[in-house]
């Protein structure tokens, strides 16, 4: 049967629909029907009606980039020190060594605070983060990361199908992973039609390694084992990416925080979305993405909490919160809503799906925290 639900005011993202003040969604079997004022869709219907009382609803909330491998470091790691140091104080945590409780805590915490869909990176169990959230009740695509120097013969992804989400690939880095990798990464997804992912342009280190300066990261990876035989192609990282095929639509590009101006330029053209973890970004002590320019610019933006190893929380509120209050210039509510609704849908391929409150989406939503309700006033 059909129920219709109330709510004080809806934020729909639908292109050129304003926020519906006594807004009503009409659902069946878990799909929007229709959306728009309650005495207008009040007036046919006879089914059960839900009030949700004095709340502003806005689309379910999709966290673009995380690392829910690492649910069971929150508060383990050290902040503030740079990326190397907080990558050798990574390595010497239990990294790999799942928590079933803690993985629960963190649905727990992502569905309380209105995300519904996630785009996790898996370094090493694929398999079991895309099975522990299919038992979650969230939305999902679940990267495997292509790391190292060699193409596995079987492709990147494992098997498995899923009715609430599904595998892609993602490139760990630029300097961990060889470029005929990335570029068979690549390729994998593009044959399939799906989302490729790539940290890019993170912190110092990273410019360095591909300039071929001296890193004190690159020392610490090839001291254990990691690209002895790396050459470094004496480019910026974007450039690199750029050139190696790597940026297209499909394309979710992590933190580009060094970028330079040309890189924006490049970034903007090539279509690729940009997935901004402003939180991570400061705990680590890497700097700040180019926020404006990058939205000036027109890049399809989306927000990402990262892992717990290198954030507080998994609130999608809280960093947009945190992007808002230090964003130079205008960023009207509307475009920092949709960075965590319609930009990630987009880019994650599931548009068809989530993303607005319209016809034919499926019928999940997010309630809008008192500090953007006031934004839209």
């Amino acid at each position: 049967m059909p129920e219709l639900f109330r709510a004080a005011r809806a934020a729909t993202l639908v292109p050129g629909s304003a926020v519906i003040n006594d807004a009503a969604i009409l659902t069946s079997q878990g799909k929007i029907l229709e959306v728009g004022k309650f005495s207008d869709l009040s007036r046919a219907f006879s089914g059960s009606v839900t009030d949700l009382g004095d709340v502003f609803l806005a689309p379910g909330l999709i966290n673009a980039h995380n690392h829910l491998e690492l649910a069971h470091l929150r508060g383990k790691t050290v902040a503030d020190q740079g990326f190397v140091t907080w990558v050798e104080d990574l390595i010497r945590q239990p990294i790999y060594e799942l928590d079933p409780i803690k993985l629960d805590q963190a649905f727990s915490e992502l569905k309380r605070t209105g995300t519904v869909m996630v785009g996790d990176i898996a370094t090493r169990f694929a398999k079991d983060m895309a099975g522990f959230l299919q038992e979650s009740g969230l939305f999902f695509t679940v990267f495997t990361e292509a790391i190292g120097e060699k193409v596995p013969g079987k492709g990147f992804m494992p098997r498995g199908d899923f009715d609430r989400g599904g595998y892609s690939v993602a490139g760990h880095s630029l300097y961990t992973c060889h470029a005929q990798v990335l570029q068979a990464a690549k390729a994998e997804t593009r044959a399939k039609g799906l989302p490729f992912s790539l940290h890019l342009a993170e912190h110092d280190d990273e410019v360095a390694i591909m300039a071929g300066e001296p890193s004190g990261f690159l020392d610490l990876l090839q001291a254990r084992g990691r690209l002895r035989d790396f050459t470094a192609p004496g480019k910026r990282p974007v450039q690199q990416a750029h050139d190696l095929g790597l940026l297209d639509e499909s394309t979710l590009a992590v933190h580009c925080v060094k970028l330079t101006d040309e890189d924006v330029r490049t970034v903007a053209e090539s279509g690729a979305s940009v997935c901004l973890c402003p939180r991570s970004n400061e705990f680590i002590n890497v700097g700040r993405a180019p926020w404006e320019k990058l939205h000036q610019a027109g890049v399809n933006l989306c927000l990402g909490t990262d892992s717990l190893a290198s954030n507080h929380d998994l609130n999608l509120w809280n960093e947009a919160e945190y992007l808002k209050q230090r964003f130079h210039g205008e960023l009207s509510p509307e475009d920092l809503l949709a960075m965590m609704t319609r930009n990630p849908a987009g880019a994650l391929g599931v548009d068809d799906r989530l993303g607005t409150l319209e016809p034919g989406k499926l019928a999940v939503w997010s309630h809008v925290p008192d500090w953007l309700w006031e934004l839209f006033e």
